[in-house]
């Protein structure tokens, strides 16, 4: 089932509060009550598209609600300076005053959407706040309509217009804080999921089949042809490998020197593998080390290089990796397989993903006939 727009709930709501407006206006019945209950259900609607907290949007309820008196009271008084038809007048300002309040409530609300208040189950103690928002909304209008007389003259005046200025203030505050707080934990949530996300793709990356069926190949090739020495050193660096996932397993970032390391580790198990077919060059500056990168996204690339390109030592794969202060270059020259690998390109985007949120220059992949670049911003 398909929901309005909000824009037409908007403007229904106003069409609404013109509709109540004028019809009290003609049967002599007083307005307030009604109008605000409409102001409380429009702000409770898009808050709830918005999937905004029952606590937050209690807030906003009551701050709607004063905003919508003050201004209504204003506007109409404005529009009755050109407007004076006992009918006309209190429409406008009506329809005028809930258009500006649902349009504020909206770009106010697209700040602070929360994609996950809608998975969690609203508590009593919420509802507790809903209600008690509703109540004092309702107990202000119910205040200034039947003590109009006295409230807008002499020292209740002052007390009343403090005590809204005083709930007004308050309501503020805490939303602001409240809507901080929410964007902060959002973040925080975000932080949690992508680092998950990193844990699963780097083990689904190192720790599958293909990876422990070559290496393991390779290390019974090396066993088997009596090269002790030589198969002591491959498991060495294998072990080298996962020791630098568990390490860095809960990082979001490490140093460029501990990447290169692992990358070195990675490359010499690749070249007992490939022998003479691959050739990787690294030109970094000393003071390049010492900049950060994504956990296992050079390796990654290393990686990308090897399985969808053919590497023979009649046609070498050459892999190179350089940077100049600000980016590392990884690039790759391109040899069609005879059956080409299949890819969920889930890593790069996984790597993409992360230095767009930290970097503003981002993740700048290049692809020519001969070539394929990938450039990623050290941090």
């Amino acid at each position: 089932m398909r929901h309005p727009k909000t824009s037409i709930i908007i403007h229904g709501f106003a069409l609404l509060h013109v509709a109540a407006a004028v019809l009290c206006r003609i049967g002599d019945i007083n307005d307030d009550l009604i109008l605000t209950s409409l102001t409380i259900f429009l702000t409770v609607i898009l808050c709830q598209r918005h999937r905004q907290s029952v606590e937050f949007s209690a807030i906003v309820i009551i701050i709607a609600n004063i905003v919508g008196y003050l201004m209504g009271t204003g506007i109409a008084s404005f529009v009755n300076l050109f407007v004076s038809h006992p009918l006309l007048s209190p429409a406008i300002a009506t329809f005028i005053t809930t258009e500006t309040i649902g349009w504020a409530l909206l770009l106010f609300l697209k700040q602070y959407s929360s994609q996950s208040s809608s998975d969690r189950k609203t508590t009593p103690k919420e509802i507790t706040w809903l209600i008690i928002a509703i109540a004092v909304v309702l107990a202000l209008r119910f205040i200034i309509r039947h003590f109009s007389s006295t409230i807008f003259s002499g020292e209740f005046l002052l007390g009343s217009v403090a005590m809204m200025a005083a709930i007004l203030i308050y309501s503020v505050i805490y939303m602001v804080v409240y809507a901080i707080t929410a964007r902060r934990n959002a973040d925080k949530e975000k932080d949690r999921a992508d680092l998950a996300k990193f844990q699963y793709l780097n083990l689904k990356q190192q720790v599958n089949p293909h990876f422990l069926f070559n290496s393991l190949n390779i290390l019974d090739a090396l066993v088997m042809d009596g090269k002790d020495e030589e198969a002591s050193t491959y498991i060495h660096k294998l072990a080298g490998i996962y020791r630098y996932m568990l390490k860095n397993e809960n990082e979001t970032t490490v140093s460029l020197r501990d990447e290169m390391t692992y990358v070195g580790m990675y490359s010499d198990l690749l070249k007992v593998r490939f022998q003479e077919g691959l050739v990787i060059e690294t030109t970094i500056p000393e003071d390049d080390m010492a900049k950060s990168v994504i956990p296992c996204s050079v390796q990654l690339l290393v990686e990308n290089a090897t399985k969808h390109n053919a590497v023979s030592p009649e046609n070498p794969l050459k892999v190179s990796i350089v940077s100049d202060g600000e980016t590392l270059t990884v690039s790759n020259n391109l040899i069609p397989r005879i059956t080409p690998s299949q890819s969920s390109g889930l890593g790069l985007n996984y790597i993409r993903e992360q230095y767009d949120s930290r970097s503003p220059k981002g993740v700048q992949i290049t692809k020519t006939e001969d070539k394929y670049t990938v450039t990623l911003p050290l941090l």
